[in-house]
């Protein structure tokens, strides 16, 4: 439970009235909101050639990374972005024409593990140099662009059909005028006709296989080209490219304007200032591209993921990020360039390394443990982690982000979200308070009643989680004990039970007009809070699906499942149960082994203590609502460590 008083006084004001698309009761405008915030990426470590990013990507400690990532509530990642994904296409030879044939088995294994196990969607970069085969044939780099594009499609959609392929994102090259990306010494023609090849193979892919490419669906938009657009003669291949497009908007081989923006201190601000300042310079320039959506592909607070900066270890990146999304959502609503804006993703999942576990830019600290036998890899959600947690439990339709003054500098982020009403089953309300972005922890007091406008009929209940400094930071909890490159059990098992945001519950509400009093500390800024008020009526808890447990180490597994959709924005927090093989006839019963755990995130990592202790056995997980309710379980599944 948390130290009193964050001093906020809440009165929820209940109504008569129905919530709206686009107005509540009180005057509130409500917009639909699409999560457009859910994409992540990173680079692969290694050689960038089939064999090194093949290892890379089969990496045990990668693999688990993603595991991780995807363990976050439903709808927090949707995408993952992987450069030199293509290196995974194996080039074989060159048939009686001269046409490559390519093995796809390493790409199709990894994209399998992303759709079949983690359900995230790629987006697929065009970037990359099978067998080298671009290199060594200059002259043929647009018929041979043209082709892989369309092969690798037409493989996935005989494979699995193009349904699955819905979801998917396609990029052109990865910042084509830094020299690190563009090993392919694409001059500006090249680089032209490099886009418009694969323009031609995204429209080609799928006709043969009852498609039409006159027609293109929404998963084959392209986008690009994913640049830096620094001055017009040091980045010349991503401005020539909309040079092309202002001048023939009909024949432009992107359908949505990607580039790269971040801040230079470590602020949301900054994030959206650079990029209206971008976009301002672009539409000067290039009126007609006005037309196009936006996407900033490389959303992140400052650059050079790997560079030790401690804001990254602590809830404060937390904060930016969730920071990051509120001020984009009103940058988008004030009308003005980034008025079209489709998405952003942030560069962040990364594997970190030692001796900066924390403090690089990534979701994960990661431990690399090697004096275990074989020796193997511990992961602990980092703050950030939680707030992408916290930001999937926000609703369908929007507010505009609002301030309330602390004092006279200080003011709270306020950005209220619905979902359900007009006519559906039950309401639901998420509402997100954030401090402001601090350089260093301190304490201010804050004191203010504010009135959520919404209408609950019948019997409604809320909850509310707040992240914080120190209580809710595993960092802080590691350099206290030391920082050890190998943290024990007893250290691991603490920062884990700092890794989630503190349930700050004090009952639901049964009546009309009642004040919701969230008396926490006077605590050290920064803070994160998300109230979540549900009427009885909003649908129920389904089941949790595809149970799965992988193992860590010995007597070690990680354990995570499958939320359905749209059923757990009431959800207060899971419980996973675990009954032993019985021997020789007689009965084991079942053990809540996640008791006094708060698990409001679909995964539970388990580590028995004890030599005689065992991980083998049987498993079942349900869900808790807001109402103390319970979900069915799920499916039981059985575990044997080999």
């Amino acid at each position: 439970m948390l130290p009193s008083p964050l001093l906020l006084l809440l009165l929820l004001c209940v109504s008569g009235h129905n919530v709206h698309a686009h107005y509540t009761s009180g005057d509130v405008v409500y917009h639909p909101l699409s999560h457009f915030w859910t994409g992540v990426g990173f680079c692969p470590a290694g050689d960038i050639d089939h064999e090194g990013i093949s290892a890379a990507l089969a990496a045990p400690e990668l693999q688990m990374n993603l595991r991780q990532i995807a363990a976050l509530p439903v709808g927090a990642v949707t995408h993952i972005r992987i450069h030199w994904l293509l290196e995974l296409v194996q080039f074989l030879q060159y048939d009686m024409s001269g046409v490559p044939m390519y093995d796809f088995g390493k790409f199709d294994t990894f994209i399998d593990f992303l759709h079949e196990e983690l359900r995230l969607s790629p987006v697929l970069e065009f970037m990359g140099n099978p067998g080298k085969i671009f290199t060594e044939n200059p002259q043929q780099i647009s018929f041979f662009w043209d082709h892989l594009v369309k092969t690798t499609l037409n493989h996935q959609i005989v494979r699995h059909g193009s349904a699955r392929m819905a979801n998917w994102r396609y990029e052109t090259w990865n910042e084509p005028d830094l020299h690190g990306y563009n090993t392919l010494n694409l001059t500006v023609d090249y680089y032209l006709d490099y886009v418009q090849a694969v323009r031609r193979g995204l429209s080609k892919a799928g006709a043969a296989h009852g498609h039409s490419s006159s027609n293109l669906p929404t998963y084959r938009a392209l986008r690009g080209p994913a640049g830096l657009f620094k001055s017009l003669n040091g980045h010349p291949r991503c401005w020539k490219l909309l040079e092309l497009c202002n001048q023939r908007m009909v024949h432009c081989p992107i359908d949505v304007l990607s580039f790269h923006r971040k801040g230079l201190n470590g602020t949301a601000v900054e994030i959206v200032n650079a990029s209206l300042s971008l976009l301002a310079q672009i539409y000067e320039e290039y009126p007609n591209l006005k037309q196009l959506p936006v996407a900033n592909d490389e959303a992140d607070p400052v650059a050079g993921w790997s560079t030790l900066r401690e804001f990254q270890a602590d809830v404060r990146y937390g904060v930016t990020l969730m920071s990051t999304v509120m001020q984009h959502w009103h940058a988008k609503l004030s009308g003005g360039a980034l008025s079209r804006l489709e998405s952003i993703s942030h560069d962040n999942a990364f594997l970190s390394y030692h001796p900066h576990e924390f403090t690089q830019r990534t979701l994960l600290a990661h431990f690399r443990m090697n004096e275990t036998q074989p020796p193997h890899s511990q992961f602990v959600q980092k703050p950030v982690y939680a707030a992408l947690g916290m930001l999937a439990k926000l609703g369908s339709r929007a507010a505009d982000m609002e301030l309330v003054n602390m004092d006279t500098k200080h003011s709270v982020q306020v950005w209220r979200t619905v979902s359900g009403g007009m006519g559906g089953p039950g309401q639901y309300m998420a509402t997100i308070f954030l401090s402001p972005e601090e350089a260093v922890p301190k304490i201010t007091p804050f004191h203010h009643k504010y009135t959520l406008n919404m209408s609950i009929a019948n019997e409604s209940a809320f909850i509310t989680e707040l992240m914080v400094p120190q209580s809710t930071d595993p960092y802080h909890l590691w350099t206290q004990a030391g920082s050890p490159a190998y943290p024990n059990a007893t250290l691991r098992e603490a920062m884990r039970r700092a890794q989630t945001p503190r349930l700050y519950e004090t009952g639901p509400i049964w009546q009309y007009n009642s004040e919701l009093v969230i008396n926490s500390a006077s605590i050290p800024l920064p803070w994160a809070m998300l109230l979540r008020v549900c009427s009885a009526t909003w649908p129920k808890l389904k089941r949790p699906q595809q149970l799965s447990i992988v193992e860590v180490t010995h007597r070690e597994v990680f354990i995570s499942w499958r939320e359905h959709p749209k059923s757990t924005q009431c959800l207060k927090s899971y419980e996973v149960w675990f009954k032993q093989r019985g021997g020789q006839g007689f009965a084991v019963d079942w053990q809540l082994i996640s008791r006094d755990w708060h698990l409001p995130y679909p995964s539970f990592q388990y580590a028995p203590n004890g030599q005689m202790s065992s991980v083998n056995g049987f498993y079942k997980v349900r869900g808790v609502d807001v109402f103390n309710e319970t979900s069915p379980f799920s499916q039981i599944v059985e575990y044997l460590e080999l």
